[in-house]
């Protein structure tokens, strides 16, 4: 890996906090954290995208029209059908409850995470009750720190889904749930 940039929608809850064992460690890399108390970023974004060659991380909670932002103003999206046309990078990794669907309806090639259960109000709405709290921040932790080593590695982006699954423990109703519904996305031609 060269260089890298992070796209951080920090909610300030777990679930986001957590997302930052992703880049921990990772050789230059920038991070634009946004939180409820940044201020305006849109420019700082933009620029993070278009500045980006080699690897681009997006993260924090979202939907299929992208990824949320936290301000109390402004744009409801940090990434959105308004700015991925500035992306870049080479490699694109999206984590965010339905970035593959975002990915897809964009034409976005990248490793990105599905529908991602990181609380235990979304394990119930998608049917995995056998999990506590503890257990799905530890099973994302130990996710995102699955993800860095790939991230830090040569294995091409194709081959990620299989060693994540691979190294998975599916007995556990969330950690099925969430490997299953990653994807990866060729470009186009």
């Amino acid at each position: 890996m060269n260089t890298a940039t992070v796209i951080y929608s920090n909610m300030g809850d777990i679930d986001t906090q957590v997302l930052t064992h992703i880049w921990e460690g990772l050789p230059n890399t920038n991070v634009i954290e946004v939180s409820n108390s940044s201020g305006p970023c849109t420019k700082k974004i933009d620029a993070g995208l278009r500045g980006e060659k080699d690897t681009l991380i997006l993260c924090g909670h979202g939907f299929p029209s992208g990824l949320l932002s936290p301000l109390p103003y402004g744009d409801r999206f940090l990434i959105s059908s308004r700015n991925v046309r500035y992306i870049q990078a080479k490699r694109v990794i999206g984590i965010w409850c339905y970035a593959s669907s975002f990915a897809q309806n964009e034409n976005l090639a990248g490793f990105f995470s599905s529908m991602f259960i990181s609380n235990p109000n979304e394990a119930k709405i998608n049917g995995c009750y056998a999990s506590s709290a503890e257990t799905i921040t530890r099973e994302e932790i130990l996710f995102t720190k699955r993800l860095n080593a790939l991230i830090a590695s040569d294995i091409p982006m194709q081959e990620w889904k299989q060693k994540l699954l691979d190294q998975a423990n599916k007995s556990i109703d969330i950690v099925r749930f969430n490997y299953n519904g990653l994807s990866y996305f060729r470009e186009a031609g």
